[in-house]
This record gives structure tokens, sequence and C-alpha cells, in this order.
């Protein structure tokens, strides 16, 4: 049994429209793990990367011609269905004996559709370490029986079969490490904001999320109980990393990490006691209500550099209607005591949530520019992702316009492909021109500038130029 998995290709300008010059590869943190369990398992299993490649079918016409893989294993999330379909095709037309396996979040939602437009032959449901293990040695049996797999979809004749769900992974700590030996590295970055040291790469410290936020996708495939690993074997990834590949940066994906004092303590001392914090640095994103300033100076002191915080709004009103349970003024908190712990703040917002006014917009703006004391701002405009209680009310109240042009579903919009909702009141020319004058606001402050380029340096000379260019143009 050989095993292609495919990372798909996405034009950067439909992910980040006119700012897609800010876009860096970034390590695929999810097929990695995917590799690591199929390559436990003993399953010849190779990787191909479309996006580096730049979407080249000869490349990967190539790649499946002398690897002729019996399964490949393809990603779809709602910015890549285009790439994911045209990997399939291509696929089919190379190695029309090959098995396809479909799989994340979009893959989940539609997976009677793609299976019957005939995209793929499996799509596997929430987690897939497991599943995709036990899908390719059942491929290898002379007569499989699919529907003693957990957690697939297929097709049975012409009808589509969705199997009992897989329970979630309790133990993450049974997982192996990514398998990044596969992976061509030196070809991947992390994104600027997220930058302190090189090189860097991604970590993972706990699935799933207790919290409620009507935007967030993790309802989709990840549970509402947040599973974490265990601090010492999240430590033994970190010195992996820096021995293995020399990573002096890690930088957590997770929602939140940590979750509470005694995991954030645990895991500085952790690094302190094995000297970690001397060779590297890491990042991470969390909630404003969860740290404090106390909590900050101890992780500063393991190597902590930079922390996220999704304050997606200035608008109290507009912080419930997304269901973020916190306030204005614990953001405020939060920044202050990061900054004062030493530790850089970036700041994720978000522009045209359901009921937006003007007013809310620029309280936004206000809110992130001159209220909050942060180095980045990122500012998207509101996506309501299948899946995510949000879409689910647009689309049953006929408030989203074309309720499955992907292609729409861009934190980036342009006049060419205008954003996916537009609140009541409001015009996608509008949400287009509040989002340029959120990036000018915020980043050509005389005080930022001088920030950007001689105290954090994360943002040269030739990026501050070339944004300021491109949010110019931006109309």
């Amino acid at each position: 049994m050989k095993v292609l998995l495919l990372n798909t290709f996405q034009r950067p300008e439909a992910t980040a429209g006119k700012y897609n010059r800010f876009l860096t590869p970034m390590p695929p943190i999810t097929i990695a793990y995917l590799a690591a369990a199929l390559e436990k398992a003993g399953i010849d299993v190779r990787f191909y990367d479309d996006v580096l490649n730049h979407a080249d079918t000869a490349a990967l016409t190539a790649t499946l011609s002398s690897f002729r893989p019996d399964l490949v294993g393809i990603s779809v999330v709602t910015g890549t269905v285009g790439g994911a379909e045209r990997a399939a095709n291509i696929v089919r037309s190379t190695l029309p004996e090959a098995r396809i396996v479909m799989g994340n979040i979009h893959a989940d939602l539609f997976a009677g559709e793609y299976l019957k437009r005939g995209l793929t032959d499996f799509v596997v449901h929430g987690e897939g370490e497991e599943t995709l293990v036990e899908l390719a040695k059942a491929l290898d049996d002379h007569k499989p029986d699919f529907s003693k797999i957990l957690g697939i979809s297929w097709l049975d004749g012409e009808d589509v079969v969705k199997n009992a769900p897989r329970p979630f992974i309790t133990d993450l700590d049974s997982i192996p490490f990514p398998a990044w030996h596969l992976f061509p590295l030196e070809r991947y970055r992390i994104f600027n904001f997220a930058r302190v040291m090189e090189p860097g790469t991604l970590v993972l410290g706990s699935r799933g999320c207790p919290f409620d936020c009507s935007f967030c996708t993790l309802v989709v495939n990840q549970s509402r109980v947040r599973r974490r690993r265990s601090v010492k074997n999240i430590v033994d990834e970190c010195e992996y990393l820096h021995d293995r590949f020399g990573y002096k940066q890690a930088s957590f994906v997770d929602p939140i990490f940590p979750f509470h004092r005694k995991e954030g303590e645990d895991f500085a001392a952790e690094m302190i006691k094995r000297g970690l914090h001397k060779k590297m640095v890491w990042i991470t994103e969390t909630r404003v209500d969860l740290v404090d300033y106390e909590l900050l100076v101890t992780l500063r002191e393991s190597g902590l550099r930079r922390v996220m915080f999704g304050f997606e709004t200035g608008s109290a009103e507009m912080l419930k209607r997304v269901r973020k349970s916190a306030t204005l003024e614990r953001g405020t908190e939060a920044a202050a005591a990061a900054k004062r712990a030493g530790v850089s703040v970036v700041g994720f917002f978000m522009l045209g949530i359901p009921g937006s006014t003007k007013a809310d917009l620029d309280a936004t703006i206000d809110y992130a520019t001159n209220v909050l004391d942060i180095d980045f701002a990122k500012f998207t405009v509101f996506v309501p992702y299948p899946g995510t209680p949000e879409y689910e009310q647009l689309k049953a109240a006929g408030e989203l316009p074309e309720p499955e042009k992907w292609s729409r579903f861009t934190s980036y919009p342009t006049a060419e492909r205008p954003p996916a909702y537009v609140p009541k009141g409001l015009t996608a020319e509008e949400i287009i021109a509040y989002q340029r004058k959120a990036y000018l606001a915020f980043y050509t402050r005389p005080s930022m500038i001088f920030h950007q380029l001689f105290r954090v340096r994360a943002l040269g000379l030739t990026d501050m130029a070339a944004g300021l260019r491109i949010m110019a143009s931006a109309r």
C-alpha cells in the first residue's frame, strides 16, 4: 500500500486579495500528522505540495506517475475547494485505478456531493490519524469491508453511506510527532506577524475548544471538550524540533494555549528545566480573559515572545453578537499586561460582523489604533464559513446572495471577488474600503512605522513600502 498526501493549491489573490504579497507557504501540520500516523503503521507514504509547485499540472502528474500511489489523500477547506477539485481530476486522469480520500472541514460537510460527483471514493470525518490508517489497511484486503470503518463516508453502488462516527482521540500523547522529515522544510516560513526567530515551525498542544464563538469552524470536526497533550510530550517535541531540525521558534496553532494557569506554569517550568528557553522562543494564541500579568511574566521567562489575541471588534454589542464572552475592557487589560511582561501582541479583528453599522466598524478601527497598545493588527472581513452557526442562520434568512459560491468566502475581498456577506445598510464597496482604511489607520502612524522598522523588525522597509502601495491602490 502506497499513499500520497496532497497539500492543494489555492490562488494567493483568492486567499488574501491585494494583500497576497504577504502570504508565505506555511508548514502543513495537519497533513504532517497524517503522514506520521501512516508511517508508524508501516505504510509507504509520500507528500506532494501543490502550493509550493504553484499548481504545476506537469509536476503533479509526474509525481503520480513515478510513485503510483494506491491511495491519494486530499485536504479540502473552503478556501481550497477549486484546488482540491483540480487535483482530484488530475489523479483520476493520471491514475484511474487509484483511490481518492478527502478530509478536513469542507469535505466533511459536503461528503455526499463529492462522492456523487466522483471526485473522491471516501471522505474522512473528524480526526484522520486512526481512520486513514484503517482505511489504507482495508484497501490492501482482497475483499475490504468499508462498513466497519468508523468515521468515513463512501459509496455503496449509487448510495452514499455515512458510517458511525469515530470517537475523538483522548490520549493525544499516543499520536506520533508530525513527520516533518518527509517535507521540504526549507521552503516554508512562518507569517511575518508571527515570526520572531528563524527557522520556525508549528506545534499543536491540544485539540478541541469549549467556547462557543459563532464564527468558528472548529465545531465541524473538533470536540467541544478540550483534549490536551501532556506538558512533557509537548516539550519533548520542542526539544526534538530544535535538535533534529535546528528550529529556533515554536508557533502554537491551538486556538488557546495555555488554557489555564497551571498548564502555563507547568509548561514554563519544563522548558526552563531543560534549558530550552535559552535555545528557542515560542509564540501562541489565547483569549484575553485567560491570562494576567503574573502568568505572562512566567511564560516570558520560558521563551514566550509574542501572543495573539482575538479581540475581534471594538463594539461591545458586536462582541455579544459573535458570542465571544469577553469584554473590551478585559481586552485592553490583557494587551497592557502582555506589553508590561515584555511580550509583543498581535490583534485579530473582523470587519462586517452581522448587524454591524459604520459606527461599529469605526469603533473597531479606533479600538485597535487608539485604545489597545499592540504591535500588529490583522483586519479581516467577516466570513460566514459553512458549518458555523453564522452560516446556517444567514443562509436560512436569505442573507447570503450566493451561499455556495466558495470563491467569495475570503477574508480579503475585492471588487472582482466581493464578500460572501454584507451587513444590511452597508455595501460591498464600503466593506472593502473599511478594510483598507483600517490597515492605513493602524500601520501608517509615524510611531508604528518606527516601531516596525527598529524595534519589532518583523516588517522591513520593503514590506512597509509594498504594503503602503497595496493599500493606496486597494479600491
